[in-house]
């Protein structure tokens, strides 16, 4: 007789597809990772370390998620269908980060379709375009977590390095297709120039930046000759724009497409009485064109010593004069609108019709005391000061939304009028605490480099202003208990001569061009 033998059958484990993509720490504790930009959300909720692996490939194509909106806004129906092409888990990190975080911050002041619609279009099938904009998240996501950096500080951390392999990804592709005679791969190279000037700017590496920022203005003056300008939306060609009139502070050869027959005087914007701007965006344009012939105005005037400005001060009068009337003519046609608009505009065109009035007056005064070097002279305006600094402080408080980074100016230049020539130490120190305690960047321009760049003032400055020196010294020991990037223990070994001999461009600013002329009127 046979004996049966019996076995006891194990139970068999559902066989499930193991997440390759999540965080480390999902990993390891076998839970499945949402994969959420910056933190994940398990590791958030029990305070553990989240961190990813570089370069570690998904096994299927990643699509892009049209279920949501970025803040109000629907993603365009061309998104649905995906990239086509595979993503690491870090690039979709930085992309999911790039729709959810860099676009909203990046229309914190003015609308624009250039991120609403524009560069997530040409994602979707633009490898170029694609490993630009994960590039620029990257190191977006890097200044939200520790702060932007000075310029000619060590940048060697993780996702600095990741942000350059994709920056050499996306040119790989530009190259690729550098032959091709596709009608539209300009423009594709004039977004990803854009992408790379708000890289290099983040990271604040000016030269670079700037750098792109000439080549992608010498493609636009390229099709212009060519008659072929139609072809780049105008969105894209207003970027350019913008960061061409800001160029003018920093002495690197802009503007390029404002030339000086093109200023606001010599284009007519010495606007009728009778005219008035129909719209919020017509005042923007206008302003925009005004505010090339007054940075092209500060920037050549305030960085010249007392000596300069005496040998020619009737020249640099006849300019002042001018400016301020471009500035006078347009605050009373901008401020007609106001009276008439203002009440039916919603909460971001308040704001934009705020910051432009702030902009405009603070620029006024700055005009007026530009060519000032006599700290009685100076004395004079510190009420007007007061009131441009109380004037910021009431947009905080009214604005409580404070994006880390945007391409239109705001409150960073107004501040910087306030901390270079304001004579009060109080006022200054109190411009320095916005700059502090909203640490972000206003296209070219940077809240840590102006503070920084204020406090350098200050180290000289009392030696001139010795009832003062109480303040400066209260303002050092605040400071020195920081933390963040600068505000550090090694935050003295950090110094001008730094910044200068690693960004070459930095002796043309005008900020530092004053500073040294201080220094060396001190020795």
């Amino acid at each position: 007789m046979t004996e049966l033998q019996h076995t006891s059958a194990k139970p068999r484990r559902t066989s499930t597809k193991r997440s390759r993509t999540g965080c480390r720490t999902c990993r390891v504790r076998r839970v499945k990772c949402d994969e959420a930009p910056g933190k994940c959300k398990n590791c958030t909720s029990t305070g553990r370390s989240c961190e990813y692996d570089l370069q570690r490939l998904p096994r299927r194509v990643i699509a892009a998620d049209t279920s949501k909106s970025i803040e109000g806004l629907v993603l365009p129906p061309e998104l649905a269908y995906g990239l086509c092409w595979a993503m690491t888990s870090d690039e979709r990190r930085c992309y999911s980060h790039f729709q959810h975080h860099t676009i909203p911050t990046l229309m914190g002041i003015f609308e624009s379709p250039l991120w609403q619609r524009l560069v997530l279009q040409m994602c979707m099938s633009e490898r170029a375009v694609y490993h630009a904009v994960v590039a620029l998240s990257a190191v977006h996501q890097d200044s939200e977590m520790y702060g932007s950096p000075l310029p000619g500080q060590d940048l060697q951390n993780t996702w600095h390095r990741f942000a350059l392999e994709q920056s050499g990804r996306s040119f790989t592709a530009l190259y690729k297709r550098n032959a091709s005679q596709d009608p539209r791969l300009k423009e594709v190279m004039l977004l990803c120039c854009l992408l790379f000037v708000l890289m290099e700017l983040v990271r604040s590496q000016y030269d670079r930046a700037f750098a792109h920022l000439h080549a992608g203005l010498r493609i636009l003056e390229e099709m212009m000759d060519q008659e072929q300008v139609s072809l780049v939306e105008s969105c894209l060609m207003a970027a350019f724009e913008t960061l061409d009139i800001q160029s003018t502070q920093y002495g690197v050869g802009g503007p390029i497409l404002f030339q000086e027959d093109n200023s606001a005087y010599q284009a007519g914007l010495i606007f009728e009485p009778e005219w008035t701007f129909p719209s919020l965006h017509d005042a923007r344009q206008a302003f925009d064109s005004l505010m090339n012939g007054v940075f092209r105005f500060l920037g050549k005037c305030w960085g010249l010593p007392e000596a300069t400005i005496a040998m020619d001060y009737g020249s640099l009068h006849q300019k002042q004069l001018r400016v301020i009337s471009q500035l006078t003519s347009f605050s009373l046609h901008f401020e007609s609108l106001c009276a008439v608009s203002y009440g039916s505009f919603n909460r971001k065109e308040e704001r934009a019709a705020d910051v432009i009035r702030l902009i405009v007056r603070n620029s006024t005064l700055a005009v007026r005391t530009c060519l000032l070097r006599d700290q009685a002279a100076l004395e004079y305006f510190t009420p007007e000061f007061a009131e441009h600094m109380s004037l910021v402080e009431e947009i905080l408080y009214k604005f409580p939304e404070r994006p880390s980074f945007t391409m239109d100016i705001g409150i960073i230049p107004p501040l910087y009028v306030i901390t270079g020539w304001c004579q009060d130490f109080s006022i200054r120190w109190r411009a320095i605490e916005v700059l502090r305690l909203w640490p972000h960047r206003e296209g070219s321009f940077d809240s840590n480099w102006v503070a920084f760049m204020a406090l350098e003032h200050m180290k000289y400055e009392p030696v001139l202003y010795e009832s003062q020196r109480d303040i400066v010294a209260n303002a050092f020991e605040i400071l020195s208990s920081e933390r963040g990037r600068w505000f550090n223990s090694q935050r003295d070994m950090y110094s001008l001569d730094d910044a200068l001999s690693s960004t070459k461009s930095l002796k043309d600013w005008s900020c530092v061009r004053n500073l040294l002329n201080i220094k060396g009127a001190i020795a």
